[in-house]
This record gives C-alpha cells, structure tokens and sequence, in this order.
C-alpha cells in the first residue's frame, strides 16, 4: 500500500498505479503487434509489456479518469482504428478526456526534467495551465479558458509531395506513443501522440485561431474528416520524431533482429494479421 497526496485532488489517500497514455491503447498495440511487446526509443534494447506509469492517483482520481477514457475507448477510438470510422458525435466527456491527458503529459514531463530545470523559463506558465486543468477535471471550474484541447485524427498517409517527409511517418502516426512539451516563438503546447491520434494542448499560442478545426468544444461536437491546421514548428516537429524512432530503431542489437526475424518466418499469419 502505498498513502500520498493524489497528483490531481492533493488529498492524502491511498495511491494507485496510473498509467500515464490510457491503459487501453497499451492493451490494444500489445495485442495488435506481431510478438506482443513494444520497445520504448530511450530503451531500444529492452521490451517492455506496459506503457508508463506512476503512483500518481487516488482511487477516486483515478475512476474520474476511467470514465472518459472508457467513453473515447469505445465511441472515437477503437471504432476509429478497427471499422476506419471517421464521423463520431461527442459529448462533454471529450474534453474531459482531452484535458486528462494533456494534464497527465504534462505533470509526468515536468516531473522528469525536475532535475534539469529545463523548463524552468516556462514554469510559472505550465504551473498554471497544471492548475487550471486540474480543477477543470475536478469540477471546480466550468471551462477550460485559454488551455485549449485539440484533437486530430491521423491516417495512413498515401502519397505526399513534402520532399523530406519521414520513411517511417505512417508507422509513428499509427502505432506511436510520445509525450512532450514543444515551446518555440512565444507558444507552448503539451504533446501527446497516440496511435492515430495527435492531442495538443495549448498553454499559450499565436495560433489558435488557425487550429480551430481541431478544437475540441466544450458541450459536445462532432469529429469528421476536414483540413486540419498543425501550428507552426509542430509538422517539424513530428518529421524530427519520427525520425528519431527511425535512428532509435536501427540500434537494436543484430542478435534481436535475428530473433526476430525468425519468429516472423515461423508466424506468417500472425504477422500478416496484425496491424504493424
């Protein structure tokens, strides 16, 4: 057992293990891989079963957070990525789930770099989006003011003409899972990249009004194929992640690759079923 003051209410309770990305997308690229394990960029040489997580939450925190992410697991997602559903209503617990998640980002990398104080110039900023957010969560204020959450839906990519586009785009946009927070002339967001999905949450933008097709409203909306507007230095940033998956990659130990190629000669149907 362990007792601490709960991330998001500050009360001292009984904490539990909290996923930081819902556990239903580690659940669901497990089962949709071809070995059934997943590797993370900073630990290449190292599978992992789970995605990250903390003792972060207390039980109540944590049930709040259940309940919209059972709702985006079942309206937006898994239709999404299994049925290639593209139009979903959504009601009030979209935000709700939005600023969950970019809440959690955000506490998870400020608590990384606590150390460096690499985000000490934007600390007061993130500081009060942190707060602003948790109360929004908890009920304690009705809206989301400038902290903004937006949504966009990623798909294969076909064609392109952008010349130094990523060999391995597609694969970060189905199948990756990343989470930072991107500062750069005056904007910050908070990142958090899952399969399909880019959510960027603002904390302080010249851009917002060009994203508004992203924006997630606060009472309910629809999400539907449109043009969709990165802001400035995200498509570069994406290109540069991807990239850095790609570099992460080419450093898996030979005698892993042997491995693993093996298992693929031995399981053609596994491996041509799933979706990586």
């Amino acid at each position: 057992m362990i007792i601490g003051n709960c991330k998001l209410c500050g009360k001292s309770k009984e904490l539990e293990l909290s996923h930081f990305i819902p556990k239903f997308i580690g659940k669901w690229l497990k089962k949709t891989s071809i070995t059934g394990y997943f590797r993370k960029g900073h630990e290449i040489n190292k599978r992992e079963q789970d995605l990250a997580k903390e003792y972060w939450l207390c039980g109540s925190c944590e049930d709040l957070f259940s309940v919209w992410e059972t709702k985006f697991a079942n309206h937006i997602f898994y239709p999404f990525v299994e049925k290639n559903i593209s139009v979903v209503n959504y009601q009030e617990w979209l935000p709700k789930f939005c600023a969950s998640l970019t809440w959690r980002t955000l506490t998870y990398i400020k608590s990384l770099n606590s150390a460096t104080n690499d985000l000490k110039p934007i600390e007061n900023e993130l500081s009060s989006a942190e707060i602003h957010l948790a109360n929004y969560l908890l009920g304690n204020v009705s809206n989301l003011n400038q902290y903004e959450q937006h949504l966009i839906p990623l798909e294969k990519i076909d064609s392109y003409t952008y010349k130094d586009l990523p060999t391995n785009i597609n694969r970060y946009f189905l199948r990756t899972v990343a989470m930072d927070i991107i500062t750069g002339e005056g904007n910050i967001y908070v990142y958090t990249k899952f399969p399909s999905f880019l959510l960027l949450g603002i904390v302080k933008s010249k851009h917002s009004n060009a994203m508004r097709a992203s924006r997630i409203a606060l009472k309910s909306g629809k999400i539907s194929p449109r043009t969709y507007t990165f802001p400035s230095g995200i498509g570069g940033y994406i290109c540069t992640s991807a990239e850095k998956v790609n570099e992460a990659y080419s450093k898996i130990k030979p005698q892993d690759l042997k491995k693993f190629e093996a298992y693929i000669e031995n399981n053609i149907e596994k491996v041509s079923n799933s979706k990586l």
